[in-house]
């Protein structure tokens, strides 16, 4: 499976049956919100959307791309997200000595995987500096109470001034009129520690706006990796083949050669302006508070982009499955410096790392450690024979199993509750002989179920 840019990926679920085009006009201005959060509710995330008209805009407008296990292991290159995470802990287990952060950077600076420059990149067949608007990208308001609109699917650069090394994250941008836009990152990201050493220099800091590109790399920019791991090096990792980058025209950052669009800008050191509200996964609108403000420089993109984005709201949503796809690929991880983690669980609930199932015991003071898990608000321990991905019967056991007193743990603002320590003791089942008897004479009975 190859699949270079988001067009390829357009085409893939177009030909498999995937992808549902809208032909009709709609509206950026909560239409297609509300449509998309009826696709994603269907079993199963529903299908991707291509909406072909947008009022106002001259470009389509793509959602829910990654809104089933299917689509977001096709993003990365593979059939299905367990084949993938067994070569990952395969390679995890072979990738010589150190913790499991260590491997994984190891594995993926390796020179196959590194990305490459390229010149004249499709992301810059069209290029706008002095007519440079923002406006032209068809930007969604997903809720009514919402502040504006935003781009809700962009991949960030930013670059550390000191290293150099350079981060690629997904962090929600408002626009605010065709040159400038809010930046909104927390201070302990990647992208926070590189705005503060910017600002502790009192220097612009550069920044570059990419939307589409390769769907491994989209993934990646949301992927709670390990500081210093690049984003492109583990999207080459991932699809096994090396990410094509290429130099921005207004800055020295690198960004996706096959990108729908790129904007090119700025931060300056303290300019800061009210972002928000923004309705969000909790189900909560997020408060309007102070951000970066970019500054725009220059865009560039495709001949006839797509913009693509997603919805930000109750689950299920398409970040559901991202975050099944980081269970999945980050449980190796876990697994290699906590041997005793059987499986976990991030129920859609909890969107990406608020909350997990754990099989193992005395797990939880380690996984708050370090790891995906550190931030998780609430991470619930069972014994090792319990089924975690069931969360009827994963709850069930807990909530039986549980001491308070004993059991609660809370430390830093988060819960742990260590329901393990029932191993061993007679569970209620059926006895297996009167089981195959009602099985063979179920038709005798006369019950319909």
């Amino acid at each position: 499976m190859s699949i270079e840019d988001l067009r390829g990926f357009v085409s893939l679920l177009e030909e498999s049956g995937e992808l549902c085009r809208v032909a009709v006009q709609v509206d950026p201005v909560l239409e297609i919100a509300a449509i998309t959060d009826r696709v994603c509710k269907a079993p199963g995330g529903g299908k991707a959307l291509f909406f072909e008209q947008v009022k106002g805009h001259s470009f389509p407008v793509l959602t829910n791309l990654f809104g089933s296990y299917r689509r977001v292991a096709w993003a990365l290159w593979n059939d299905n997200l367990q084949t993938l995470a067994a070569r990952l802990e395969r390679e995890i287990a072979q990738a010589g000595p150190g913790g499991a952060e260590e491997r994984l950077r190891r594995l993926v600076e390796a020179p196959g995987f590194l990305p490459k420059l390229v010149t004249q990149p499709p992301c810059q067949e069209v290029a706008c500096r002095q007519q440079a608007d923002l406006g032209m990208i068809p930007a969604l308001q997903s809720w009514p109470d919402d502040g504006g609109r935003f781009l809700t699917l962009p991949l960030v650069f930013t670059r550390n001034p000191a290293t150099g090394r350079s981060n690629c994250g997904m962090y929600r941008v408002q626009i605010f009129d065709g040159q400038s836009a809010a930046l909104h990152w927390r201070k302990g990201s990647d992208a926070g520690r590189h705005h503060a050493a910017w600002q502790a220099r009192g220097k612009r800091m550069p920044v570059a706006i990419a939307l589409g590109g390769d769907p491994a790399l989209i993934y990646a920019a949301g992927a709670p990796l390990p500081p210093g791991v690049d984003e492109a090096a583990f999207a080459g990792y991932l699809r096994q083949r090396r990410v094509s980058m290429a130099k921005c025209l207004t800055c020295d950052l690198h960004v996706p050669a096959a990108a729908e669009f790129v904007i090119e800008g700025y931060v300056e050191p303290q300019e800061e302006r009210l972002e928000g509200p923004f309705g969000n996964h909790t189900g909560y609108y997020a408060e309007a508070a102070p951000c970066p403000v970019f500054h725009v420089t220059a865009i560039t993109h495709r001949r006839d982009p797509l913009y693509p984005c997603t919805l930000v709201g109750p689950p299920p949503m398409e970040d559901c499955y991202l975050a099944k796809a980081t269970e999945r690929l980050f449980l190796p991880l876990l697994r290699h410096d906590h041997p005793g983690l059987v499986d976990m669980n991030l129920p859609m609930e909890g969107i990406f790392h608020g909350c997990a199932l754990l099989g193992g015991r005395r797990l939880i003071r380690g996984l708050w450690t370090k790891g995906v898990l550190k931030n998780s608000r609430l991470l619930v321990a069972c014994d090792e024979q319990v089924d975690v991905q069931n969360c009827s019967e994963a709850f069930w056991r807990a909530i039986n199993s549980v001491d308070p007193q004993r059991d609660v743990l809370i430390e830093g603002g988060r819960l742990g509750i260590d329901a393990t320590g029932k191993a061993g003791r007679p569970q209620v089942v059926e006895d297996d002989l009167v089981t195959r008897l009602v099985q063979q004479r179920w038709g005798e009975y006369g019950i319909k179920l």
